[in-house]
């Protein structure tokens, strides 16, 4: 009962936040789909002092919805507030928006699965391995660069994690990717002035998944 009391609060203040504003959330997804990180910028902008709050709602948003990169969003906040700036806001974002969705799931997902966990006796290794090494592995898994942050998220919630590791995992492992994905959507817009920069993102991040492709290959051969 009470777990369908806030399914319903939740679905609730979705609807009215929607109904509230529907232009910007209309408007705001209809850029970030085409990938405008300008027009993004300047819709965001046009908030004013408000303008932090509501990028930072964005990213809350967009966790959950996990089919857009953050990287636009990132990008655009570079672009408002400097990079400096925008990799503190940004940062700030991802983290708040993984804490909501990792409490959300956690609460009404996790006793969902508890069942089949201790029907599966692979099922119950991993969740064993997840509370004694959660942190090492989500540590790992925060700090590819373009990994979908609110899956791994939603993987977490329904492990057997603890909600100290996994903060203090997101909270260090989400740094490097932000100022990686900042630096990414700020330079492709000025792409002419930062050439090099932008290059040298792109080659880390590729060398980042070369790495991680050579120490799963590594260990299987082991």
């Amino acid at each position: 009962m009470v777990k369908l009391v806030g399914w319903l609060f939740i679905i609730l203040s979705f609807g009215i936040l929607y109904l509230w504003q529907p232009e910007f959330f209309q408007h705001a997804y209809g850029i970030i789909e085409h990938g405008d990180i300008v027009g993004l910028a300047d819709y965001l902008r046009s908030f004013g002092s408000w303008s932090i709050l509501v990028t930072i709602l964005l990213f809350i948003v967009m966790t959950f919805t996990i089919v857009f990169p953050f990287m636009i969003l990132s990008g655009a906040a570079g672009i408002m507030y400097g990079l400096f700036w925008g990799v503190i806001i940004s940062w700030t974002g991802e983290v708040v928006g993984a804490v909501v969705m990792f409490v959300f799931a956690r609460y009404f997902f996790r006793t969902l699965i508890e069942g089949w966990i201790k029907k599966s006796s692979y099922l119950k290794q991993v969740d064993d391995y997840s509370a004694k090494n959660g942190f090492k592995a989500l540590l790992i898994a925060r700090l590819l660069p373009l990994a979908p942050s609110g899956i791994i998220t939603a993987v977490a919630a329904i492990s057997r994690i603890s909600f100290r590791d996994f903060f203090l995992a997101t909270l260090i492992g989400k740094l490097p990717p932000v100022v990686i994905k900042v630096l990414l959507g700020h330079d492709l817009v000025f792409a002419g002035e930062n050439m090099t920069r932008l290059i040298i993102i792109v080659v880390v991040v590729i060398l980042v998944y070369i790495g991680l492709w050579w120490y799963r290959r590594s260990k299987k051969e082991k």
